[in-house]
């Protein structure tokens, strides 16, 4: 019994890990031990719009990761809403 209550534990802690390395947001709500986004990461627009900087010094290796493919998904976005006007 306590050991399918550990490995549930673990499984939802991976999960809530994975999802804030797939959606960076300026603001998390608690402290995450793989990746932690700072306010420090973003641009804020003057719409109010907080986007993911395209580059920062102090990045390991899966925040670069990250940030290319948001990047990239950004520039898509952007693409597709030039074209729509």
């Amino acid at each position: 019994m306590i050991i399918k209550f550990y490995f549930i534990c673990t499984m939802l802690t991976m999960a809530d890990e994975i999802w804030n390395i797939q959606h960076p947001r300026p603001f998390p709500k608690q402290h995450y031990y793989m990746l932690q986004w700072e306010q420090a990461d973003f641009i804020q627009l003057k719409n109010g719009e907080w986007i993911l900087r395209p580059k920062r010094k102090v990045d390991n290796e899966l925040k670069k990761a990250i940030r290319e493919k948001y990047v990239l998904q950004y520039k898509q976005r952007k693409q597709l809403n030039s074209k729509k006007k």
